[in-house]
């Protein structure tokens, strides 16, 4: 299963010439979501084999950035890639491109988003 996933991380970082040459932003989105899928499958602790086994889709959001004072916000991109076939169980789909937007109000302070480490 690790390899079918490990595949769909290629597939995903593969799959950016087949966008038009004028969208590097979205060529962008799926060659990091691959790097992304790729790392976590390489980590010691990674995903249960059988959570990954029963799984129909992933949505993979290289970064997500959230910011609050009285009113916050999150804002994301990525890429979703599900299984085809009657009732998911098929091959891994080719990728979609997905974005995560949402607001809250109440009582929060903060910013959160990727530390940049050199």
């Amino acid at each position: 299963m690790k390899q079918i996933l490990l595949a769909v991380a290629l597939l995903c970082a593969c799959c950016t010439a087949a966008f038009p040459a004028d969208n590097e932003k979205e060529q962008e989105r799926v060659k990091d979501s691959g790097v992304v899928l790729k790392e976590i499958l390489n980590i010691p602790d990674d995903i249960p084999q059988n959570l990954l086994d029963k799984a129909e889709c992933l949505v993979i959001l290289p970064s997500v950035k959230k910011a609050a004072f009285g009113f916050g916000a999150s804002y994301g991109r990525g890429v979703m890639v599900c299984r085809g076939g009657e009732h998911y169980t098929g091959p891994w789909g080719p990728p979609a491109l997905y974005a995560l937007e949402g607001g809250s109000i109440g009582f929060q302070l903060g910013v959160e988003g990727p530390i940049l480490c050199s």
